[in-house]
């Protein structure tokens, strides 16, 4: 059985730097991370063991560092940290911080705000923070359709992770009802190269798996497109799930992974395969 492994699996830039930010601090006693620092237990699990813990709010908790994920937070997060003297370990992402430059200022100036993405995303939470918590957000054509938009210049933008189609169907969405929009593509080269791969991996093999963790936005992105490609397709979120039957007369196998996933776990799985 030939396993093919995606170039793109695995850890994108701005993850594995939040991560080696995350494990470069030493032990510090109250140091925590604003939320998972990644949607991976083997991860998360290993800063534990440093004494290194996830929160999902400063309030409650006795915090001397605070490591930012990722995903970026909202200003209110920065005010608060700043207003109780803790020190910051800001590991967001240039990318989502690029997006926070664009809509502070284009608020500023008079623009409204619309984001593609998922509303309770944690990069979208953070990104709304920096509109003031008063853009549009939508997930898709339809929930676009659905929404009443005021008359006025709209900045356009989406999730670093979101898939190019769905953000095409609103553009054209937009441009035939007229609406004035100001667009500019945040969707990071990583993910549209992963994302890409993933078709011409897909259309090539009997079986795909993608590996990574269910709650990870962009792994399940990556689900639903090589799904639409190879009907045998797996999420699975480490060697543990798979089982012999899931390769049944299949003659080539392809992995690719979330961008929260660790080598280590590429590695198994494919040890596994082999066995």
């Amino acid at each position: 059985m030939e396993i093919i492994i995606a170039k793109t699996a695995g850890f994108c830039f701005g993850v594995k730097r939040a991560v080696d930010m995350a494990f470069a601090n030493e032990y510090q006693k109250n140091t925590y991370t604003y939320g998972p620092i990644i949607h991976n237990e083997v991860v998360t699990s290993a800063l534990e063991k440093k004494g290194i813990y996830a929160i999902d709010e400063i309030e409650g908790h006795e915090v001397e560092k605070l490591i930012i994920r990722s995903h970026g937070v909202s200003p209110e997060v920065y005010e608060k940290g700043n207003a109780q003297n803790i020190e910051i370990v800001d590991a967001t992402c240039p990318y989502v911080k690029k997006i926070h430059r664009y809509v502070e200022k284009y608020d500023k100036n008079g623009y409204y705000i619309l984001i593609a993405g998922n509303a309770d995303h944690p990069e979208i939470k953070g990104i709304n923070g920096w509109g003031r918590d008063k853009c549009y957000i939508a997930k898709d054509v339809e929930e676009l359709k659905a929404m009443t938009l005021p008359e006025g210049k709209f900045l356009f933008v989406a999730q670093t992770t979101y898939k190019k189609e769905v953000v095409d169907q609103m553009r054209a969405y937009l441009a035939e009802k007229g609406i004035e929009v100001e667009y500019i593509n945040t969707i990071c080269n990583a993910t549209k190269e992963r994302q890409e791969e993933a078709v011409t991996l897909a259309e090539q093999v009997d079986c795909m798996l993608v590996l990574g963790s269910p709650s990870s936005s962009n792994t399940r992105k990556l689900y639903e497109i090589s799904q639409s490609h190879c009907k045998r397709t797996y999420c699975v979120t480490g060697a543990s799930q798979l089982n012999r039957e899931m390769f049944d007369n299949c003659q080539k196998v392809g992995i690719t992974a979330g961008a929260s996933t660790p080598q280590s776990v590429i590695d198994e799985v494919v040890a596994y395969i082999n066995q």
